[in-house]
Parts: C-alpha cells; sequence; structure tokens
C-alpha cells in the first residue's frame, strides 16, 4: 500500500526561475519564507486548464504548498497573494537581477527569513520608487551579510580608525578595507556612502554600484550575472539614443512590458 505524502502547509514564496520539463510540467526554483530556496515540479502547468498555470508569476507574493522528501518537492497548490505592484521598465530589469542573485549565492533549503522579508520590501519599494541604485545596494548588502560575508563599512579593519571620504583603500573581499594591500581599490566616500545608504550624486552612485558588485563577483566564484550585463547594456544604450527620438520610443516600449506578459516557464 503507498503511503501518502505529506502536503506541507502553505508557505509564503517567490517564484525565482523556471524552465520546461517533460511535455506539460516546470521544474520552477522557489523561494519561501521558512525554508529558503527550493526546487519543486509543477506538474501540468504547462496545460491551458492548470490552477498552477496563472499562479506562477514572477516577482509577485504566493503562497505554495509542496509535497516530498527528496532535494525537488512536488508543488501541489500556488496561489497568487495581491498587494504586489507590477514591475515594469527598469524597476522590472532590477527585480530580474534580484532573483538572479538570490539564485546564484543562496545555497538550497537554507532558512533566511530576514532577507525573505528584505526581498519582499525590496520589490515593493522598486514599484515605489525611482532610486534604484539605492535600493539594490541595500538588498545586495543585506544579502551578503545575511551569507556571513558582511561588507565592513566604517573603519580601516588593520588600524581600527574610522574611514575618511578623501583615503583610497584596498577592500579585501574576506577582510575589509586598509590603505595598502589586495583588493579592490575603493574611496572612503564610496564606502561611507554605502553605509548610509544614501548617493549623492549618479558618479558615486556609479562608483558604488561597481564595487559592491566586484564583491559579489569575488564570491561568485567566476559565474556571471546575466542580467547586471542587460541592464548596462540598456543603460549605454539609453544614453546613445538621446538625439533619436523613434529610437527611443522603441526602447520605452520594451522596457515597459508588463510581467504578466512574459511567460514563466520560458525565463
Amino acid at each position: 500500500m503507498t503511503v501518502q505524502q505529506k502536503r506541507s502547509p502553505p508557505q509564503r514564496a517567490f517564484i525565482l526561475h523556471s524552465y520546461p520539463y517533460k511535455e506539460s510540467s516546470l521544474i520552477v526554483d522557489v523561494f519561501t519564507f521558512e525554508h529558503g530556496r527550493m526546487a519543486m515540479v509543477a506538474k501540468g502547468a504547462k496545460r491551458p486548464g492548470s490552477n498552477l498555470r496563472g499562479a506562477l508569476l514572477s516577482l509577485q507574493p504566493l503562497e505554495v504548498v509542496f509535497s516530498g522528501r527528496g532535494e525537488v518537492k512536488t508543488m501541489t497548490q500556488a496561489t497568487w497573494v495581491p498587494g504586489q505592484p507590477w514591475l515594469t521598465g527598469r524597476a522590472l530589469m532590477c527585480g530580474l537581477y534580484l532573483n538572479e542573485l538570490v539564485m546564484k549565492l543562496l545555497p538550497r533549503e537554507d532558512s533566511h527569513p530576514l532577507l525573505f522579508e528584505s526581498y519582499a520590501a525590496t520589490l515593493m519599494t522598486l514599484a515605489e520608487s525611482e532610486e534604484h541604485s539605492a535600493i539594490l545596494r541595500e538588498f545586495e548588502t543585506q544579502l551578503l551579510a545575511e551569507l556571513g560575508y558582511g561588507l565592513q563599512l566604517e573603519c580601516d579593519v588593520k588600524t581600527g580608525l574610522a574611514l575618511q571620504p578623501d583615503t583610497l583603500y584596498r577592500y579585501d573581499p574576506l577582510a575589509g578595507p586598509v590603505q595598502s594591500g589586495g583588493g579592490a581599490l575603493v574611496s572612503g566616500r564610496v564606502l561611507l556612502a554605502l553605509n548610509k545608504g544614501v548617493f549623492e550624486d549618479v558618479k558615486l552612485a556609479a562608483e558604488a554600484r561597481d564595487f559592491v558588485r566586484t564583491i559579489i563577483q569575488f564570491h561568485l566564484e567566476r559565474r556571471s550575472l546575466k542580467s547586471s550585463h542587460v541592464m548596462h547594456d540598456l543603460h549605454t544604450l539609453s544614453e546613445r539614443l538621446d538625439a533619436k527620438p523613434a529610437a527611443q520610443r522603441k526602447l520605452k516600449r520594451a522596457l515597459t512590458t508588463p510581467l504578466s506578459t512574459i511567460e514563466v516557464g520560458t525565463s
């Protein structure tokens, strides 16, 4: 006699990524509040009549139920939880970047409830604010801290002296800033701005972005982030099209496609 697998209680969750499995199903990378990242198979999710098909929305809060004891669980129910505005344009690209960060840095089935709450809050803030750079830097630093790689943004780790805005430091990803040694070159101004979460100008925001991405890349161990390259290319393209209204309109249409039109299963 087959023993029925016990179903989980409803779990708060977000879909990070999915890809086709067999003819009608999906393998889904799910970020849950209680269990962290999990792999689940959504059986029949690609069928038009599936109750899972319309619920598996990326960058939208869900409640999921699953069963199974192996590495890949079986998703038995998914319910969309309204309240999160749809992300479009640059906010959408930022959301996809968050998903890729979590997928590539967070181990599977490693619970991080505080990071889950930060992720949910970040998506909401991205929808309501144009300060995308500051929003992303805050999440990146929280993610690094949750993984045990927290940035030292207050003092020289060798001397213990407070960081000075006009001083250049070498930042060791495993230790922190020192005035001499190995590591990424960064100004005290950038580190102090990251600590406050406030960037006074575009140049400072760009320097902070490049520095944090350097640290993240170190911990990724040579794996690349596709979404960050796409964001950079779109930004460069938009600058080049300043004097070309027709091309600008085309780019704007590409950037404002609502997420509801994107098939999760083909991402």
